[in-house]
């Protein structure tokens, strides 16, 4: 039994590959049915964000589960041995544990991820890809990350991706409180942002989604307006500076949508920031004139200098996290052990057993009287059961190791005829 992690992350792949290594939330069951049928693993949960997708799972055959990684994506081997990453063992549940703590996180501690974790686990649990190991593993998980932020400052005024664009956009012009400014988007990452935004700007935020009802939500949180997808165009004419962070598959700002509001807006500076992976905005938009891109990538500025002050905690963090991934995996090992003890003591007992029911049953088809076959049998059968057991503990005696007629004791539930006394 061994536990493993395969992936790639922000680390280790910039946001044109991470993009193509995304499996979409909604889709999460299918995969995993996939890997079950293929017998590639036992247990299994995919995890997939903005910053990294992972495949966390109980096999013996990691190269199966790698193969099939990479079998989704559609780039080249050769980018794919540079960016993905196989960790085994107490090194994985490390890992693992790091990134439900936000300290694998491209912003140090963001809270997100954990809640992204959890709904990961709840798909898996769903679709049967869970058994005992990975309950046991992931319930540990959970307490740990949700330890680490209750006596660690990591937990502390957390900061998030939303919180970095948005102060990412206001060093990018002075003139941001003036700003007209458009999320595309209802999620949690809009969410946050527009809660962010709305106490520094003059003007009202403007929303912009598929579904309006969830736009309208959070545009009336925050004072602002929602606008259906349909009505994109107009918004981005207007807008000064865009957020998007959709969980779209494919772009939905197109290099034509924005040249056409260029023209609109009489080559007014614009400025788009793309925190979504996938990417909402074709890349082609850079080249327009008077027309400033960033992405998920570009926030690392701001992101490092959240890292300040906070190193203290993490090392701390990292601390626990690297005794209690030791502890649990020999908690792991004991019950595998103990497990397999189990296992092979009843398995020489049902050996036993049908030794002695075959004599048993071959005795009765010659007509033996039933009687006098069960009584044997269940003779035998105890003499052979106490046997092994009986030579061990008389050994035992003989050496002097009475400690082994105490766990014997303990091991039969056998009645103490002192302490009865007493």
């Amino acid at each position: 039994m061994s536990i493993f992690v395969v992936g790639m992350n922000h680390k280790t792949a910039p946001v044109h590959l991470r993009e193509q290594v995304y499996f979409a939330f909604d889709k999460l069951s299918l995969y995993l049915q996939d890997l079950l049928g293929r017998e590639a693993a036992r247990e299994v949960l995919l995890l997939s964000t903005c910053n990294r997708s992972e495949l966390y799972c109980e096999t013996d055959d990691v190269t199966l589960i790698r193969d099939w990684f990479c079998s989704q994506v559609p780039l080249p081997a050769s980018e794919m041995a540079h960016t993905v990453y196989v960790l085994q063992g107490e090194a994985a549940v490390e890992h693992i544990i790091h990134v439900a703590c936000g300290l694998d996180s491209m912003v140090l501690g963001e809270p997100q991820i954990l809640g992204q974790m959890k709904e990961a686990f709840s798909e898996s649990c769903a679709a049967g890809a869970v058994g005992g190991v990975f309950h046991q593993l992931f319930q540990h998980v959970f307490s740990i990350a949700k330890e680490i932020r209750t006596t660690t400052a990591i937990g502390a005024c957390p900061v998030s991706v939303a919180s970095a664009a948005a102060r990412f956009a206001k060093q990018l012009t002075d003139t941001f409180e003036q700003a007209r400014v458009v999320l595309v988007g209802a999620g949690d990452t809009t969410e946050l942002l527009a809660r962010y935004l709305k106490n520094s700007l003059a003007a009202p935020l403007t929303l912009v989604n598929r579904n309006t009802e969830n736009a309208a939500v959070i545009a009336q949180a925050v004072g602002g307006q929602a606008l259906s997808l349909d009505k994109l165009a107009l918004a981005l004419a207007e807008a000064d500076i865009v957020f998007s962070a959709t969980g779209s598959l494919a772009p939905i700002i197109s290099r034509a949508a924005v040249e056409k509001a260029m023209q609109a807006r009489k080559d007014r500076t614009m400025i788009l920031i793309d925190i979504a992976v996938p990417r909402d905005i074709e890349p082609a938009v850079a080249d327009i004139e008077n027309v400033r891109l960033f992405c998920i990538d570009d926030l690392k500025v701001i992101i490092e200098k959240n890292l300040q002050g906070r190193e203290h905690a993490a090392d701390k963090a990292r601390e626990l996290i690297r005794k209690k991934s030791a502890d649990f995996m020999m908690s792991l090992k004991s019950s595998d052990k103990v497990a397999n003890t189990i296992r092979a003591y009843r398995g020489q007992i049902e050996e036993i057993c049908r030794a002695e029911l075959l004599k048993a049953k071959l005795q009765l088809s010659q007509g033996d009287d039933p009687e006098q076959v069960l009584e044997m049998f269940a003779h035998a059968f105890i003499r052979k059961l106490l046997h092994a057991p009986s030579v061990q503990l008389r050994q035992a005696g003989v050496e002097g190791r009475f400690e082994l007629l105490r766990y014997a004791k303990q091991l039969f539930a056998i009645p103490d005829p002192e302490a009865e006394r007493i």
